[in-house]
């Protein structure tokens, strides 16, 4: 009788919520008519659990008077401590210290709902606890937020998101471990906020540097370990006792879920505690001393969070600064980071809904359902953003000197072509003042810096590869092909031109094989369905998935150039992983991709990548030689079409008198006509541009600022 009143009560207190307040004063008298049968010394757990939860009724208590209901909650709570004591039944002695924070904090008894948190996280430790922990330290930072006291704000975060970090190490799948990350971002960002608050902006960049990009960094780490040369002896006993004491951690888990824990005594929960925490330590140590014998390695099987000095480390010069953007509920924060300071600024009221979801509206989705329309706003959206973002406030504040930008955007912003916002000068772009440059996160930027034998290659000594027109349907890109291998001298067995060489089988094998792969095809993006963007070739396509696998290892690949639309283009996960094309070719290997954020022009595109290694030809790095090509593109001029496209027309007319030189049948025909109708076409773009009013037909920045190069200079 006094169960199915017990279970009665809690059944009210279930959804739906229609006639809750009548449902709560039910939950009450099935309460107390189970505490007519259990008393404290017959049924010691059903009595304090009947309390308990009457605590619960009355502490959300509608109907009465709220000081009298929360008086009331905190009554039953502490009658529920008469069992629950620390010693016998540790869990929910811990539990019920949570529900008697909530009370007292409704009361603006914050000392109290604060010491109810710790004594909760004493027992729930991040080690051993991480989703109990997460809940009670999550409440303590949320506490102490909302009475702005940022320093007991920052303790319950950061207990947090060791919490969370903890339980990702634990999950067994991918999936899962960005299940777990983005449940629980909210934790980050208000970590951020907090930090900002304190004025301690070092701990705030360093926070909002650690939830970005996980899956990728996950990635990187693991196809890195995969790709596994000889490993020596000493560091092989080192990754196996590694492995060993996770495999203990592991069975200590299981061995501690299978049994009835929330009943454990206090010494019991203690030995369990101290048991994880001691194997953790052990762990540590050998990574500690991994560490110290390959550092690389280390970093691939456990990847620890970035401190401030080590991302300064990734700044070579004292010109350069990392412009970190980060997007919390209210604001948008800049951090800028130098050689030997870092400094801040924030867009104030620029958050979530007010930038995130401006940029969606007006850039995102625009582009997708009309881009035609879209390509005709452009500047107004960017000169738009350029406001929201304080573009000219933050170069006079903070970039007096400065060269060099290394973008680390947030969320949208991934998908922004900072170089074409105007800095609030006559006429001038962002890209007239500095170089730029991104990367999806610092720590995918370490990988590229750590990333074997990138200084034995030379230029000389460097191998090329193209692959051109694989469906032989863009003229241009074919004319561009042509020029770069003339350039470098490619030779014909690393070029794959049209639909007869360029497969996906032929791709890989040119892409295992050359240091500089230049692709310059179709692409597409697939924004519902990231893992589905491909490239297309000949006989189908690849895709990010299959890029994103172990078996696409490219470790010698210094440097991609993704000739093709929308290789850079993606909607990041709540988590900030931006999953593209681009970013497939950085966890393949590459230290260097050259991408787009949206759909190109195929005169403009082959302009733009004959300029770019003009430029590198002549010791440009990949930042600058982008820079140059860009203003070479925006001042390119119908009289300068004649300079590069000379013998268009002439092949044309060769072609022509060439028609009956082979049977219509022959193998040498079929080449004929292929060529002759790419010339065709070819002439037919280049008479369209000398035909045009315009005297700079490539000024406008959809022709210029959608490419972006990502990761090494």
């Amino acid at each position: 009788m006094a169960m199915t009143q017990n279970n009665l009560g809690i059944a009210y207190l279930k959804p739906p919520y229609i006639y809750y307040g009548e449902n709560q004063e039910r939950a009450i008298a099935a309460f107390e008519a189970a505490l007519q049968v259990y008393s404290q010394e017959t049924f010691p757990m059903d009595w304090a659990m009947a309390q308990k939860n009457l605590g619960v009724v009355y502490s959300q208590r509608i109907i009465g008077n709220k000081a009298e209901n929360l008086d009331g909650a905190i009554k039953y709570y502490e009658a529920a401590f008469q069992v629950f004591t620390r010693d016998s039944f540790p869990y929910y002695w811990a539990k019920n210290q949570n529900n008697l924070a909530i009370a007292y904090t409704h009361l603006g008894q914050i000392d109290k709902a604060i010491a109810c948190c710790r004594f909760a996280i004493e027992i729930f430790t991040a080690k051993a606890f991480p989703s109990q922990c997460l809940t009670a330290s999550n409440q303590l930072g949320e506490i102490a937020t909302n009475t702005k006291r940022w320093l007991e704000a920052i303790e319950g975060y950061s207990l947090a998101i060791e919490a969370v970090e903890t339980s990702r190490s634990w999950a067994h799948s991918e999936s899962r471990r960005q299940e777990i990350l983005e449940e629980s971002i909210d934790v980050y960002q208000n970590m951020v906020q907090a930090c900002i608050n304190a004025g301690q902006i070092e701990k705030a960049f360093e926070y909002s540097e650690r939830s970005r990009s996980k899956l990728l960094v996950d990635l990187m780490a693991s196809y890195n370990l995969s790709q596994g040369e000889e490993i020596p002896p000493k560091v092989q006993e080192l990754l196996q006792q590694y492995e060993e004491l996770q495999r203990q951690i592991d069975q200590e888990r299981q061995s501690h879920k299978s049994e009835n824990n929330r009943s454990e005594t206090r010494a019991a929960f203690q030995a369990y505690n101290e048991a994880i925490a001691s194997l953790e330590t052990q762990k540590q140590q050998v990574w500690e001393n991994l560490r110290r014998e390959d550092p690389v390695l280390a970093g691939e099987i456990q990847v620890n969070p970035l401190s401030l000095s080590e991302i300064q480390k990734l700044i070579d010069q004292p010109n350069t600064v990392i412009l970190s953007f980060y997007t919390t509920n209210s604001d948008t924060h800049i951090f800028i980071v130098q050689q030997n300071q870092i400094t801040l600024h924030t867009c104030t009221g620029q958050g979530l809904n007010t930038l995130q979801g401006w940029i969606e509206q007006n850039w995102l989705l625009p582009y997708m359902n009309d881009s035609q329309k879209w390509e005709t706003q452009i500047n107004t959206i960017l000169c738009e953003l350029a406001e929201r973002l304080q573009i000219s406030e933050l170069i006079s504040e903070h970039l007096e000197g400065i060269e060099e930008l290394i973008l680390v955007p947030h969320l949208l912003l991934h998908q922004i072509p900072f170089a074409a916002l105007p800095t609030g000068e006559y006429q001038e772009y962002l890209a007239d003042k500095f170089l730029i440059r991104y990367t999806p996160s610092c720590q995918i930027l370490e990988f590229c810096q750590q990333r074997d034998n990138v200084e034995k290659f030379n230029e000389i000594s460097l191998q090329y590869g193209t692959v051109e027109d694989a469906e032989d349907n863009l003229p241009c890109a074919r004319f561009e092909g042509e020029k770069i291998a003339q350039m470098y001298n490619i030779p014909p067995e690393n070029r794959l031109i049209g639909s007869s060489q360029a497969t996906s089988n032929n791709y890989r094998q040119l892409a295992q094989q050359v240091q500089v792969l230049h692709s310059c095809h179709h692409a597409q993006s697939r924004l519902d369905n990231p893992l589905e963007s491909q490239l297309k070739l000949a006989d189908g396509s690849i895709t990010l998935g299959q890029l994103m696998t172990p078996s696409w290892r490219l470790p010698q690949l210094v440097e991609v150039f993704l000739s093709c639309c929308e290789t850079n283009l993606g909607t990041p996960s709540l988590t900030d992983d931006i999953l593209t094309l681009s970013t497939g070719f950085l966890c393949a290997g590459a230290r260097s991709v050259v991408s787009t954020l949206w759909s190109v022009n195929d005169l403009a595109t082959a302009l733009f990548s004959i300029f770019y290694y003009q430029q590198r030809q002549e010791g440009k790095n990949r930042p600058k030689a982008l820079h140059k090509a860009q203003i070479q593109l925006r001042e390119f001029t119908k009289l300068d079409l004649n300079k590069i496209f000379q013998e268009v027309e002439a092949r044309e007319k060769s072609l022509i008198g060439n028609r009956k030189k082979s049977p219509s049948n022959s193998i040498e025909y079929q080449q004929w006509k292929l060529e002759y109708n790419m010339y065709t076409k070819l002439n037919r773009q280049i008479k369209k541009i000398e035909n045009s009013t315009q005297q700079f037909p490539f000024s406008d920045p959809h022709y210029w600022a959608a490419f972006i190069c990502h990761g090494l200079r």
